[in-house]
């Protein structure tokens, strides 16, 4: 039987473990008073038993470190895309771990991380620099010590990138719970870095061309697979990896659709980037008919195995990089788009063009894979069309049967707002 007693002025729980060993355990916090203490005390002793009981205690000298758990965690997680697993790797790397890394989980408290979150858009704290100048070290052999701690100290950490930290030490956390390491998760509740810009102050406007620009675009590259890829990324919104996984009989010309089933990463086929992802695109007349041209001449391996719609000479998957640096980056030189654009950016510029054009927000949130409707309106708020499109006066005369300020019956036709193309168009 446990029990809570004073210990060299401190309040603690002595309790015996499944081995019957005797286990003493100082109660941590901060307490209004002593009877708060002791209350903590006496629960924090039923939990131990409770533990004890169900077979799952660990004592405190037993427990992992967050390095220790790191390597357990990302060897439990065997699904993981390789391009996670990096992005995992480098931001436990560089920040948690040596933040945090010969600490016991148990012991990291919700305030520790919270100094931590504020601490990195201002610099970084000296162990991740030191971390920092090493990985640049690495990567750069002929640099001094004293240039990579240059870099390191310049270093600012954005927004998006401090929330994937406290994401990740959530799930180490979380990860320590369920095995017993840790009696609670100290990230689960520490807030992320909210975006100060409105939504409509995150446009993507720099990101999307104009349909002048998208002509030009095509004009500039090559013809042939190249040309039709970008189309085919312009006109349906399709991610890179989704297209260069397409195959022929994910086609269906008569129907004028494409079905995205999976996607080409890492040198693999894999599931497409999400469970909505898994989707049937509309595709428009011109492009079907364009499809049936290039399918007469596409190239195919020997076997003919993969049927690739975009492949190379021999019929395999084009490589994302070769592409992107030889193909798609001179021809936006070429086509005098002097902005950074990325291929993802014509996703954007279709989903924008979309919108503008008054395509209803859940079509275009389909058609794009996005989880919820919520994810599109973020991402595309400033799309939207703002003109005054009678909405209001329809649901007035909805209600009371007549037309207010018009004359002519109204039309259940859906009012379209062009999208409005840069200054440099004449369409």
């Amino acid at each position: 039987m446990g029990r809570v007693r004073i210990y060299r002025g401190k309040v603690v729980i002595a309790y015996r473990d499944a081995d019957n060993r005797r286990r003493v355990e100082v109660v941590k916090g901060s307490f209004a008073n002593a009877a708060d203490r002791r209350i903590a005390a006496k629960a924090l002793l039923r939990r131990r038993e409770s533990e004890v009981e169900r077979g799952v205690h660990v004592a405190l000298s037993l427990r992992p470190t967050l390095h220790e758990v790191w390597e357990h965690f990302i060897e439990a997680k065997i699904n993981l895309r390789p391009s996670t697993r990096r992005d995992y790797a480098c931001l436990a790397e560089l920040y948690l771990l040596p933040m945090f890394g010969d600490q016991k989980v148990h012991d990291i408290r919700t305030e520790q991380i919270e100094r931590f979150r504020s601490a990195l858009p201002n610099g970084l704290p000296r162990p991740v620099a030191e971390a920092f100048a090493r990985r640049q070290l690495a990567a750069n052999p002929k640099w001094s010590e004293a240039r990579a701690k240059l870099q390191a100290s310049r270093k600012k950490v954005g927004r998006r990138t401090v929330n994937k930290i406290l994401t990740l030490m959530s799930s180490l956390l979380d990860f320590a719970c369920k095995r017993g390491w840790a009696d609670h998760n100290a990230a689960e509740h520490v807030e992320h870095i909210r975006d100060s810009a409105s939504v409509e102050g995150r446009a993507l406007d720099d990101a999307v061309l104009s349909p002048v620009e998208i002509r030009r675009l095509l004009e500039a590259t090559p013809e042939g697979v190249y040309r039709l890829l970008v189309e085919t990324a312009i006109l349906t919104g399709a991610r890179l990896s989704e297209l260069l996984a397409l195959r022929w009989s994910d086609t269906d010309l008569q129907r004028k659709q494409i079905y995205i089933r999976r996607a080409w990463r890492e040198r693999q086929y894999t599931l497409p980037k999400t469970r909505t992802s898994t989707r049937r695109i509309d595709l428009p007349e011109r492009l079907v008919q364009e499809l049936r041209l290039w399918r007469l001449r596409c190239p195919k391996t020997a076997d003919g195995t993969l049927d690739l719609v975009f492949a190379n000479r021999k019929g395999r998957p084009l490589s994302p990089t070769n592409f992107s640096t030889r193909t798609f980056r001179p021809a936006l030189r070429r086509a005098g788009i002097t902005r950074r654009i990325r291929f993802h950016d014509l996703r954007h510029t279709h989903a924008s063009l979309q919108l503008a054009q008054g395509v209803d927000v859940v079509r275009v949130s389909r058609a794009l894979g996005h989880a919820n409707v919520s994810t599109t309106l973020n991402i595309y708020a400033h799309a939207l069309p703002r003109e005054n499109n009678g909405n209001a006066d329809k649901l007035a005369e909805f209600i009371y049967g007549e037309s207010k300020g018009q004359n002519s019956a109204p039309t259940s036709e859906p009012v379209v707002v062009p999208f409005r193309p840069a200054a440099d168009s004449k369409t």
